[in-house]
């Protein structure tokens, strides 16, 4: 494949998904079709040229540290918090291409549509989530296992238990996430029905997408603060035994991907 090649794919990929989405909650005519389309153009086009490098830069340090040997506990949450700040820098950038097509769609029918369309989304969720926890765990184990192997190619006995002990503990974590999205949605809901203005729902998109806890579910921040310790430990331990070809392998491969945005944000 050509350079960046594989990065285009992606956007191509989600470009299709987001207006797939979209078109799944809210039921559009043909001048919104065209308004949609032009606010996720503008939206990625945004997002290649302001986010790439950044995420570029971030693989490229997270390739620095390994090849020095860097990755300890301490090390680890660095990378990790550095990553929450760019997912919350990309949602920031995002939410005002969200907020200028929402508030030009918005009335009564449409909020109804969408609030249907949540419902029959949620009740999907809770079929999947109601399947025998043996499938549940099968699903959940080769999903983590495929992305672990992305980066560390084949994994050893001992770091194959351990994405099997992670599996099984945070097993039951989809149902927890599931009730705080139904509760979010809930209260957009409950705040587009207010009438707000394109400010107001921009503002109020990005405290409910970053601390929607603090609007619906204060709880809720202990048990995604417990979620992302518990993955720091299993990367942590993960990279504590992994091999010399192992931490190559991660090195190439965050380059590659590096190299890639790079190129593909000019």
């Amino acid at each position: 494949m050509t350079a960046c090649s594989s990065t285009r794919l992606i956007y191509t990929f989600t470009d299709k998904f987001i207006k797939d989405e979209i078109n799944y909650f809210l039921y559009l005519d043909e001048q919104e079709k065209l308004l949609m389309n032009q606010q996720v153009a503008k939206m990625i086009n945004w997002h290649r040229i302001s986010m790439l490098p950044s995420y570029a830069s971030y693989l490229d340090n997270i390739a620095d540290t390994l090849e020095v040997g860097q990755y300890d506990a301490t090390e680890i949450t660095l990378i990790i918090d550095e990553g929450r700040t760019l997912i919350e820098d990309t949602i920031i950038g995002l939410t005002p291409y969200a907020s200028g097509f929402l508030i030009r769609i918005k009335n009564d029918e449409t909020i109804e549509f969408m609030k249907k369309k949540m419902l029959m989304r949620q009740q999907e969720r809770i079929v999947k989530l109601s399947e025998p926890r043996e499938i549940r765990y099968k699903e959940r184990l080769d999903k983590l296992t495929t992305n672990f192997k992305r980066f560390f190619g084949d994994l050893t006995n001992a770091q194959i238990e351990m994405v099997e002990t992670h599996s099984h503990e945070t097993l039951n974590d989809s149902r927890i996430r599931l009730h705080n999205r139904t509760l979010r949605q809930k209260v957009f809901i409950r705040f587009l029905k207010s009438q707000p203005n394109e400010t107001e729902l921009n503002a109020y998109l990005n405290k409910l997408l970053i601390q929607g806890h603090e609007i619906i579910n204060p709880n809720y921040q202990d048990f995604s603060q417990a979620s992302l310790s518990r993955f720091k430990m299993l990367l942590t331990k993960m990279l504590a035994i992994s091999s010399d070809k192992q931490r190559d392998v991660m090195i190439d491969k965050l380059r590659s991907y590096a190299k890639e945005f790079n190129t593909m944000s000019k």
